[in-house]
């Protein structure tokens, strides 16, 4: 299965004065060659020359590699695509991306410069005097991409969200809260599912793989705090995160707690089901009832009513029981919906 998440190897983004103190660290801790004759203005000129290669090659290697960890946003899946908008302001982080480009061009023509100063130092002092000159100017250049690294350091949190194969089906799970979203997907994945978090709440995601004899069938997704109150009680970051949701190819598997022991009254959860439908109208859903191994007979009957001239199916997540039916049949309709 290729498991794609483009944000999985970003590079860790350190501060300035994180980035000036290593930099820094090293090039004191630098070992020089020392030429057969020890001369010592020539001496301190090669100690002072190896500090200014080396605070370079720190800053202008680790400015690429931020660079290089990033991903090309434009050529990301939608639904990737549309998180890292909805997480990073597009336009700062290009200004961003070329402030580094720009700082590294300029780190590395002031070290020639300066290696060029010091050779051409009359004495140990005058050496000393342009290598430090040389670490202030560098350090004045970091200083300046404060608040772009500050933006690029904000892209590892994306890191937090679930790996997919868009090659496969997906099936997202909804439903209000505590109605047996999570356990669904751990019933009906045939491996242990990944968790994972969304980046703007704590509350984790279970990705699942429904696995048959020639490989992935499907993958099962639970999205705590995306899909589970209606569209009225939703902020601004939720809305978007869902119309990411609305690039995952596939269906919907849409749960009911009859029982009501989630702590939602059945028209709450109805409430949901409608505004589901209608941010994801042009997708398939299949609804199934849950916990019927402790709901009574009036409380599935006055759900079923409720839901007259739907298919409904019957689960209990805690226990397994019918859950593959539900899947079954949604693979089914997605199979028809893709032809149609």
């Amino acid at each position: 299965m290729v498991s794609e998440q483009p944000f999985r190897n970003v590079p860790e983004v350190p501060s300035p004065d994180d980035l000036i103190d290593v930099a820094f660290r090293r090039a004191s801790r630098a070992s020089v060659k020392l030429p057969t004759k020890r001369d010592r203005t020539l001496v301190a000129k090669l100690k002072e020359i190896t500090r200014v290669r080396t605070v370079a090659s720190v800053v202008v290697g680790r400015l690429r590699e931020i660079k290089r960890g990033m991903p090309m946003v434009d050529s990301l899946n939608p639904f990737y695509r549309d998180m890292f908008h909805l997480m990073i302001d597009p336009d700062k982080f290009k200004i961003a991306m070329a402030r580094l480009s720009k700082a590294s061009q300029i780190v590395e023509r002031l070290a020639k410069e300066y290696v060029n100063k010091i050779r051409s130092s009359s004495d140990a002092r005058e050496a000393s005097r342009s290598r430090r000159e040389f670490y202030g100017r560098v350090a004045s250049i970091i200083k300046e991409l404060k608040e772009d690294l500050q933006v690029l350091s904000e892209v590892k949190k994306l890191k937090r969200l679930p790996s997919f194969d868009f090659d496969v089906p997906i099936i997202i799970v909804s439903g209000a809260p505590n109605v047996g979203k999570s356990s669904f997907v751990k019933c009906v994945s045939t491996a242990e599912p990944e968790i994972a978090e969304y980046p703007f709440t704590t509350k984790s995601v279970s990705v699942g793989h429904i696995i048959g004899p020639r490989g992935v069938i499907a993958q099962v997704v639970d999205t705590p705090g995306l899909l589970d109150r209606p569209l009225e009680e939703r902020n601004k970051i939720e809305l978007q995160a869902i119309i990411a949701l609305k690039n995952l190819e596939g269906g919907i598997v849409f749960l009911i707690d009859p029982s009501e022991t989630c702590g939602y009254d059945l028209d709450y959860q109805l409430n949901v089901l409608r505004s589901v439908r209608e941010m994801f109208k042009d997708k398939p859903m299949v609804i199934a009832l849950t916990k019927i191994d402790i709901a009574s007979e009036e409380q599935i009957r006055r759900a079923l009513d409720k839901l007259r001239g739907e298919r409904v199916f019957r689960c209990n997540t805690l226990q397994c029981v019918g859950v593959s039916e539900v899947v079954d049949e949604l693979l089914k309709v997605m199979k028809g919906h893709d032809r149609n």
